[in-house]
């Protein structure tokens, strides 16, 4: 999440790239033509080819860029999601906003290491964190995507840091929301329960 432009009035905020679709299509293009050139010589990099096209497409599928214009003239804001299949915009009263959040929460990621019949899956704790704005009916608005800010055990140890009172820039950008709109900000840190290592079903050093 970035800041496209500040002013008294007005506070526009852009997250994503759409770098991220043309990556996936680049992908799936040349899934196609690898697929194709193996389906016509018989050979096994057709599957190649469809492994590509896989990846392409769901990279750009699930690639989407989010853009916000709050306005304190109208006493709005308009929101805006755009993705590979099109785009939504929204907009929304500054009266209708309760607080702003930012979550962390941990969640648990198997890596594999090792080479040829030796490798082995290793779960891992990693740090996620999302901001969101919260409606006094209840709803909410992701204001970034999930971000993730660290990795492993030395993510875990640098992450205490963050939990301790350092700031991310997420979190920062948050707060000037928070406070633009006037309305509280709150960060939600994780259970400390969360913090370990997965070593089997139900176990956790």
């Amino acid at each position: 999440m970035k800041i496209i432009n500040q002013t008294e009035n007005e506070l526009v905020l852009k997250d994503g790239s759409a770098s991220n679709i043309v990556f996936g299509i680049v992908f799936l293009l040349i899934g196609l033509a690898i697929g194709y050139s193996g389906y016509n010589s018989g050979s096994k990099a057709v599957w190649v080819g469809v492994a590509l096209f896989v990846i392409g497409l769901l990279i750009a599928l699930l690639s989407s860029t989010i853009g916000i214009d709050f306005n304190k003239a109208s006493g709005q804001f308009t929101y805006r999601k755009k993705n590979l299949i099109g785009g939504k915009t929204t907009t929304y009263n500054f009266t209708d906003v309760f607080r702003v959040e930012t979550r962390k929460q941990w969640q648990t990621e198997n890596t594999s290491r090792g080479a040829g019949n030796t490798r082995i899956s290793m779960p891992r704790e990693v740090l996620v964190s999302q901001s969101v704005i919260v409606f006094k009916d209840g709803r909410e608005l992701p204001v970034d995507h999930q971000k993730k800010n660290s990795q492993g055990m030395s993510g875990i140890i640098g992450s205490a840091s963050v939990l301790m009172g350092g700031q991310s820039k997420e979190i920062s950008i948050a707060n000037q929301v928070a406070t633009f709109l006037g309305v509280p900000f709150q960060e939600v840190a994780p259970p400390p329960g969360g913090i370990g290592i997965n070593i089997g079903p139900n176990i956790k050093l």
